[in-house]
């Protein structure tokens, strides 16, 4: 992998100059928010290395960026909103998540990365899930 690539785990909120390849690994269908009426639509991005990072976009951007994130791709990202990622609001696990704006760059590049999106499962005892009840613990891990 080049060095003028980041990796995903070495994006915090106020790392600057960065970009990221990734593959869109996971895109969900745009949702209105349940305490507002803003709509949005959450995605999911993978580096070179596996790691995972949620990402989401609000409003105009959703029609803006359709064409742009296929699930699948893989694209360099740089000049998203990075924030620490709330529990409540967490699609997946991870310590922060990117908003995906119109100051945000996006560019397609033509490689084959298909081997990221490969599934691997790890299965929770039927047995185990009463004590994971009420919590916000990821047993999908």
């Amino acid at each position: 992998m080049s060095n003028e690539f980041q990796l995903i785990r070495e994006i915090s909120p106020g790392t600057t100059g960065w970009i990221v390849k990734v593959v869109v690994t996971e895109k969900f269908s745009p949702r209105i928010a349940q305490k507002s009426l803003t709509k949005y639509q959450n995605l999911i991005l993978m580096d070179l290395e596996g790691s995972t990072v949620q990402v989401t976009l609000y409003g105009q951007n959703i029609t803006a960026f359709r064409d742009e994130m296929i699930l699948g791709k893989t694209y360099l990202i740089s000049n998203a909103l990075v924030k620490v990622t709330s529990a409540e609001y967490k699609a997946k696990s991870g310590e922060v998540q990117w908003t995906i704006s119109g100051r945000t760059r996006i560019r397609r590049v033509e490689e084959n990365n298909s081997n990221l999106l490969i599934c691997t499962y790890s299965f929770t005892d039927l047995e185990d899930l009463p004590k994971y009840i009420d919590s916000n613990i990821d047993i999908s891990k």
